[in-house]
Formats: structure tokens, sequence, C-alpha cells
């Protein structure tokens, strides 16, 4: 819609993707220039993207005043919005850059997005109360050019960010939905929404039907409080003090604990709240730390006395450098944690993201042999972590 305001869709549909996506990742003002010849182009009504990771939405909302729901269905979502979609991803192969602007009003290349090796691709529309459900129910529209575009209706898309919380659980429901599509072919459109979602929280497996799963949801919560973190990020993020120094300020940060599943967000969550709870209790306290090996990133979490705030960045950089170099990882998150001197009441962090090769260091590797600084953890692999 260029030039235009949003529809009361698409303004939705924004602030769900925010919700979900973080607003550093998500892009609804679409419009661009062409470097090339300067004419103006538009991308579909929402994009989200985080490293690898990269889903295009286009929305269509149906007027009240609409009668023929099959023709607007053919014309609005088969034919004008799959066509949207195909411009997007046509744009991001012809352009040398699309920058665009996020939804936190920095501007980005977008066109990078096309290296991500699975690009979702979704239609969202929002029609009158009595739209027919054997057209509400329909999954797919398979193009001959793209490949499978998902199809929802607001209502489950909506349904669907109630439970899923991060962009690794809403891309792995897309994968089962895609994967559960070409197994049941001829009975998916019989289907509700419910029944995919309830399906997916039992396993991941997509060869066989069974009714019983849809009972899973009752057993689902949304942003329940041990994985739900977006509000201790929000209130950090003025604090982030330390990135890699090729990005926006705190981004990476943000992307590596966006990434995490529900899983290790509950361990994230669990070691970020008691550093804060016992910082101030002890003069010393052993660092707290993690390890995700689906992102292959270290985290470690030091709770710093407020006595010793003045040497936080020091402890930062090296206990960051130490779980790195322990982990053998590419990716390490640190974070230290202490009360303001002048207001005990207050937290202050610090954060440090690394992205760099591993290499051999002589005298990390003798520090960690003579005196080991952390607290031993053990990674549970986790099957289902839905369940």
């Amino acid at each position: 819609m260029s030039g235009l305001e949003k529809t009361k869709s698409e303004s939705q549909l924004s602030a769900i993707n925010q919700n979900v996506f973080f607003k550093e990742f998500t892009f609804s003002n679409n419009d661009f220039k062409s470097e090339r010849d300067n004419a103006e182009q538009e991308l579909a009504d929402n994009v989200v993207w985080l490293d690898d990771y990269c889903f295009i939405f286009q929305i269509k909302e149906m007027e009240q005043h609409s009668s023929n729901y099959e023709n607007w269905f053919k014309n609005k979502v088969i034919n004008k919005a799959v066509k949207q979609i195909k411009n997007t991803l046509k744009y991001f192969n012809e352009y040398e850059s699309i920058i665009i602007e996020n939804e936190k009003g920095h501007k980005l290349d977008v066109k990078k997005a096309k290296d991500c090796d699975d690009i979702k691709k979704i239609i969202i529309y929002a029609t009158n109360d009595d739209f027919p459900e054997s057209l509400k129910f329909h999954k797919f529209y398979v193009s001959s050019d793209v490949g499978n575009i998902h199809l929802f209706h607001i209502e489950d898309y909506l349904h669907i960010c109630k439970y899923l919380i991060t962009p690794t659980e809403i891309s792995e429901y897309l994968d089962f939905r895609e994967n559960f599509f070409d197994f049941y072919k001829t009975g998916i459109n019989r289907l509700p929404e419910q029944y995919l979602l309830g399906h997916f929280f039992e396993t991941p497996i997509s060869d066989h039907f069974n009714a019983h799963y849809i009972h899973n949801l009752k057993d689902q919560y949304k942003k329940d409080v041990d994985f739900d973190v977006s509000g201790l990020i929000e209130n950090f993020k003025d604090s982030i003090t330390s990135t890699s120094s090729n990005d926006i300020h705190y981004y990476p940060i943000i992307k590596a604990i966006a990434k995490l599943h529900r899983a290790e967000l509950i361990e994230f969550k669990k070691r970020i709240s008691i550093a804060m709870e016992k910082c101030e209790k002890f003069e010393f306290i052993t660092p707290y730390k993690m390890y995700s090996s689906r992102t292959d990133c270290a985290f470690v979490f030091i709770p710093l006395h407020s006595k010793n705030s003045k040497h936080s960045m020091t402890a930062l950089r090296n206990y960051t450098e130490a779980v790195k170099y322990e982990n053998k990882t590419q990716k390490t998150l640190g974070i230290t944690i202490y009360r303001k001197t002048d207001d005990l009441d207050s937290i202050e962090t610090a954060w440090l993201y690394l992205d760099e090769d591993w290499t051999f260091n002589a005298d990390i590797a003798q520090l960690l042999e003579d005196n080991y600084p952390f607290r031993t953890s053990h990674n549970k692999a986790i099957e289902n972590p839905y369940k």
C-alpha cells in the first residue's frame, strides 16, 4: 500500500510480528527506491529477517460489503497476494540493495535476506465473520515458481502466535505444516489449524493423523513466565554497552537471545534471575553459564557486588573470553549484573557479544586448568520442548 495508511489488518500483523520477532527484525514500511533507475518499488506488507530466518508476509483484508467470497479469495488471496510474494522474491534477486526501515527506525539492507536457505512465504487474510470454512481451511497455495505458500486466516495466525513465542518456534511449525501437507494433501483442508498446532506440540513427525492431538492445546500457555524474556530485554537495551563493531549497537545480542528455543530461554532466564537476586548478597559469586548446541552460542552470567562494580567491564571481558574458549564456540554472550552503589534497588548490566573464530590460547587454557572459574553445568538433550 505504497503511500497509503496501513489497513487495520496490516497494523495488527505488524504488532503481532514485533511481539514474536522483536521490532529490530520486523519491516512493515516497505517502499524502496532502486539505486539503478530510481524507480519506486514495494516489498510485501511485512518482512521479518533475522540472520538465517526470513519470513515474507502479504495480508489481504476483505471489505465489509463483499459478498462473493469465492471470487474474493481467488482474486485477492490466490492471485494478487501470491503475485506480491513473487515480486518480493524477484526484487531480492534483482536489486543490488534494498534499504528499508525496521520498526525501530533503523535502515537496513534486506537484500541480504535472499541468502537465507528457506524463506517462508505467508499470506494472511482477514474476512467477514460468515466467511465459509471450506475456504478458511485452505492451508497452501502451491506455486510452480516459488513453491509452497502458507495461507492463514488472521484468526488462526493470531492463535498460533499465542502459543509459539520465538522465531525458531514459528519456523519449526511452518516446516511441520509443509511436511504434513506433503503427507496429507487430500485431507489437510478439512482440518482446523488447531489440529496442526496440537499435532506439532505432540510430535514434529508428520506421517500420521491422530484426532486426539488437538487436546494438547489446553496444556499450552502464551509466554509462560518461565521463558518470557521480552520485558527483561526491553528494559536492559539501553545498558547494552558492548557489541561486535560491525552491527547496529545491540542487534547481535538480541539475535543471540531471539534464536533460543523456549527450553533454552527457561535456562537463560533462570540464570539471569538468580544472578540479579544474589549479586549483592555475597562479595563474590561464581558466574553461571550455559551453552546452546543448537545455535552454537555460549552464555555467561556474572553477578558482581556493588563495591566491585568498577571492575564490571574487566570481569565481563575476561569471563566471556574464558567461556568462549572453554566451549570452542564462534559466538558468546556475556552479561555482568550488579546494583548501583548509590541506589541498591536499581540493577545495572553490561553486555558483551563476541563473534570470532576460536583459536588456541595457551594462557587461557592454563588459567582454566589451574583455577576453573565457573559452576559445573550440564546440557541436557530435550526431545520435545513443548511437552
